[in-house]
């Protein structure tokens, strides 16, 4: 999956905020290929396009569709959620929404990285591709109901419905509880497209459940334009269900194919959850004594180079909103278990320091490497982490195992200001990350440059009947 850079950061951001139908500079924009001229933008007349109704309103079919009740959650159990969908290399169903289109790209080798979405914001598909002087994308989004339209919970639409089944009314007397309106889907697209010198951007959106769903194709390829604007032309919107089953119009299950899909980030719910649970405090903290840290809950012990010391701490939370809700998303799934540091650092160089943490994988829905072979997966973490913003820029990795346990070792650089220091720098950096009793361990080892932190002295982590792993013995830094 491939990192998202600046513009597509501008994309996704423009895109959460922007009202139906208004252009954007996002709209311009080429998801990694972005050019400060394709920011200008030129408005041509907006052409509409409507898709026939899929789940009718009462005034069109008697007999109108009713969600199925879906099967009763435990307490605290995840509901369906927006980001929930079925993805093949050419085809994207969404359960929640319904929408169902052929994809104008191959989604092998065209995958990127979001940022995580602001609070009421949910990112379903995210696809680009660059060849030659053609490059393109496809960026699925959709927007909570405004405040006050909120009826899409599981609880409250089975609490409407009931209420709305319970009315007596007699044969012509007026409902006095009007038909829930979730139960309402237009099942239409409009769009509007826009032109600047030789890129088109098109912008698709719908109401459904009272949400907003915007697709947002953007390109310089004639070609990809057409292929795209007919396949949404194609689009389904089918009736979703409560137990994530979809249906026609005429009542039919409808059939989807693929892996499970929770879109290119976590997917807002989770993270508003962990957020507000802060389940990372729950992972302890460890201590150290006689130059060992030792957590045995974890069941780790950690050797720290002969002649350093823990330093105490430094991560300020940012001031920026989307990057501080980042922090907090992070720093509720995570614990900064030890800083250390030498206590006699040069002082002609930035000091070396290592940094170990725990995550906790399944609240940052984060899946880590379990094989040699896992190349994919490993480099779904390595943009995991990159949007995370507190682990640097990632330029190379590398599976390895060490004592039968796998280590995912990232290398790459990270801007840091030395203690003492206002102005920020830019030093070597090298991870190491292996998942043990349900937590990602990870050493951050820092350093000035690549020399540095290969002179940084060795250490040894031990975990529960294994043998030592010298940590500098695979600290070979790739050229």
């Amino acid at each position: 999956m491939s990192r998202l850079s600046a513009a597509a950061r501008i994309i996704s951001r423009e895109i959460c905020v922007s009202p139906p139908g208004s252009p954007t500079s996002a709209d311009f924009a080429l998801v990694g290929v972005v050019r400060a001229a394709l920011l200008i933008l030129l408005l041509l007349p907006c052409v509409a396009m409507v898709l026939p109704a899929q789940c009718p309103a009462p005034d069109d079919d008697p007999n109108l569709i009713f969600k199925r009740p879906g099967p009763v959650r435990p307490p605290g159990a995840e509901p369906l959620l927006p980001e929930a969908g079925f993805l093949t290399n050419t085809h994207y169903t969404n359960q929640f929404f319904g929408i169902d289109f052929d994809l104008p790209l191959t989604v092998a080798g065209h995958e990127i990285m979001m940022p995580i979405m602001p609070e009421r914001q949910h990112a379903l598909l995210a696809l680009q591709y660059e060849k030659g002087e053609h490059n393109g994308y496809i960026i699925v989004t959709a927007s909570d109901p405004q405040p006050g339209q909120e009826i899409n919970t599981p609880e409250r639409q089975r609490q409407e419905l009931e209420k709305w089944n319970n009315q007596n009314t007699g044969w012509g007397a007026q409902n006095p509880f009007p038909v829930p309106s979730f139960l309402l889907n237009t099942g239409r697209f409009n769009s509007s497209t826009h032109r600047s010198g030789r890129n088109t951007a098109i912008q698709y959106w719908t109401g459904i459940n009272n949400y907003m769903v915007k697709v947002v194709i953007g390109s310089n390829d004639p070609d990809f334009l057409h292929k795209a604007k007919s396949l949404m032309a194609d689009a389904k919107i089918y009736c979703p269900q409560e137990d994530g089953s979809l249906i026609t119009k005429e009542g039919k299950p409808v059939k989807v194919e693929g892996r499970p899909y929770y879109g290119p980030t976590v997917p807002t719910f989770r993270v508003n959850a962990a957020i507000h649970d802060q389940p990372g405090k729950n992972i302890p903290e460890g201590e150290v004594a006689d130059g060992v840290y030792r957590n045995a809950e974890l069941g780790v012990q950690y050797q720290l180079p002969a002649g350093w010391a823990p330093l105490q701490p430094s991560d300020p939370a940012p001031v920026e909103a989307s990057a501080l809700r980042i922090y907090r998303f992070l720093h509720s799934c995570s614990q900064t278990l030890l800083t250390i540091g030498p206590q006699h650092p040069a002082k002609d160089e930035p000091a070396p320091m290592i940094v170990l943490r725990a995550l906790d994988p399944n609240c940052l829905s984060m899946h880590t490497a379990t094989s040699l072979s896992d190349k994919r997966t490993m480099d779904a973490v390595a943009a995991s982490l990159e949007e995370m913003n507190e682990f640097g820029e990632i330029s190379t990795d590398d599976l390895v195992t060490m004592h039968g346990h796998l280590f995912m070792v990232f290398h790459g650089t990270l801007a840091t200001a030395p203690r003492g220091e206002e102005l920020g720098v830019r030093m070597s950096q090298s991870i190491f990350a292996t998942r043990y009793n349900k937590m990602l361990l990870m050493w951050s080892v820092i350093a000035a440059d690549r020399d540095a932190l290969n002179e940084v002295p060795e250490s040894n982590i031990v975990f529960e009947g294994s043998p030592p792993i010298p940590l500098r013995a695979s600290m070979e830094v790739k050229k």
